[in-house]
């Protein structure tokens, strides 16, 4: 029932008016489209300081009314919000109804998870990009998908969605062992396109590869971690497809996503993005019920003009750093991806990071909590880890203060640490 109710709130009459007036954005001229986002981006300020308390409060205190927002050209006087002020305002934030609140968790790689709300609406509206961008390169919404993730664990080896036509395998199972089972079922699946985490799907390439696995599909979609160049060759010709990389965020503040040139451009009116050294300062224009007004996103993206105009609309992205996806291989030699999910609802988890030696695989996990911190939380999140990485490859965990957490040379956080 659970699962009906999630696929008709991002499936319906609404998807396809909302595919539509997506489809016709593309087809505005440059002049039309920043009008569109002027006019979007003030929609949600005026609303965002009528209904948030948050909001309101934070611009009185720096002196900001609705009479100094005229334009976009307006929006650097807003200040800049970030993860902390999630954490400490959420409820404040948010400007719908409570019947409709969807709850999320953001990925906790710089630090504790913040949680955001959806609405039915902004997941309609997401999915509405989702499809839209699909099917530009020829995969139609009831074709049918394979989908490697880590959300089943070690101790679901598969799942077909029957609703969405797709089948899901686990990602954490893939391994020499396995993987005369999964081409088994996916042979008799016969897909004609993919998704899935570059770091599981390069696993899957390469324990196919081993048994001259024969696997051809038309369309191949990442997202969330870093797929070398080597390694979109080599699945490219494997598979005899294209990938197409998303490059977006839980807060759904930011989007990116790849062209048939393997350019990324921003989905249009989906964000306004301000490219800066350290970090991206973005305002999302999808949700405001949960309103992201220049939100910094702890990623960095190297962009060929500083011009707000151009990069709002056809930036030159050279490269999005930050995205390196992290992956623990276990004594089985399978590949877990995105561990940061077994942190996810941790309660007084404040930071994590994991240590993995290279000879003999085993796996320390240093925490930093708060004194709330106790038995309950270290049970669910021994119980999330157990889910994702089983329990034959060693893992303990060790209680520990910030400083002795391990930064990279720039300071910045990283979550899993390579050692001997």
């Amino acid at each position: 029932m659970i699962t009906m109710i999630k696929f008709y709130i991002k499936n319906n009459l609404l998807t396809n008016l909302k595919i539509n007036r997506i489809k016709n954005l593309y087809e505005l001229d440059e002049n039309k489209l920043l009008d569109k986002y002027n006019d979007a981006f003030i929609h949600l300020f005026n609303k965002t300081l009528d209904k948030s308390s948050f909001y309101y409060n934070l611009y009185n205190s720096h002196g900001i009314s609705k009479r100094d927002i005229k334009t976009i050209d307006d929006i650097h006087k807003l200040p800049v919000i970030n993860r902390k002020s999630i954490l400490e305002n959420v409820d404040n934030i948010y400007t719908g109804l409570n019947y409709f609140k969807v709850k999320g968790l953001t990925s906790g790689t710089s630090g504790s998870p913040a949680m955001v709300y959806r609405t039915p609406a902004s997941i309609n509206l997401e999915q509405a990009y989702l499809r839209n961008y699909r099917e530009i390169f020829g995969f139609g919404f009831k074709d049918k998908l394979l989908s490697i993730r880590g959300k089943l664990g070690k101790n679901m080896p598969y799942y077909f969605d029957r609703l969405n036509n797709t089948l899901y395998i686990s990602g954490p199972n893939i391994n020499n062992e396995t993987i005369h089972f999964y081409y088994d079922i996916i042979m008799r699946f016969k897909p004609v396109a993919i998704e899935a985490f570059p770091s599981y799907l390069y696993k899957f390439f390469l324990e196919l590869n081993k048994k001259k696995y024969s696997l051809n599909v038309n369309n191949i979609f990442t997202s969330s971690e870093m797929l070398y160049s080597f390694q979109r060759e080599k699945i490219e010709s494997y598979f005899s497809s294209s990938v197409h990389d998303w490059y977006g965020n839980v807060e759904r503040s930011i989007c990116l996503a790849q062209n048939n040139n393997n350019k990324y451009y921003p989905l249009p009116l989906y964000s306004i993005n301000e490219y800066k050294d350290n970090c991206i300062i973005t305002t999302s224009l999808i949700n405001d019920s949960f309103p992201l007004i220049r939100y910094e996103v702890d990623d960095r993206i190297s962009v060929g003009s500083d011009d707000f105009y151009k990069n709002l609309i056809s930036p030159e992205i050279i490269q999005i750093e930050g995205r390196s996806g992290d992956t623990l291989v276990l004594r089985d030699g399978s590949v877990v991806g995105c561990i940061d999910h077994a942190f996810k609802g941790i309660d007084n988890l404040i930071m994590a990071q994991i240590y993995q030696s290279i000879s003999d695989k085993s796996i320390e996990v240093k925490l930093v909590v708060n004194q709330a911190y106790n038995h309950l939380s270290e049970m669910k999140l021994k119980q999330n880890l157990t889910r994702m990485i089983g329990t034959e490859t060693p893992t303990r965990l060790t209680i520990c203060n910030e400083s002795e957490l391990i930064l990279q040379k720039n300071k910045k956080y990283q979550l899993i640490i390579k050692n001997d």
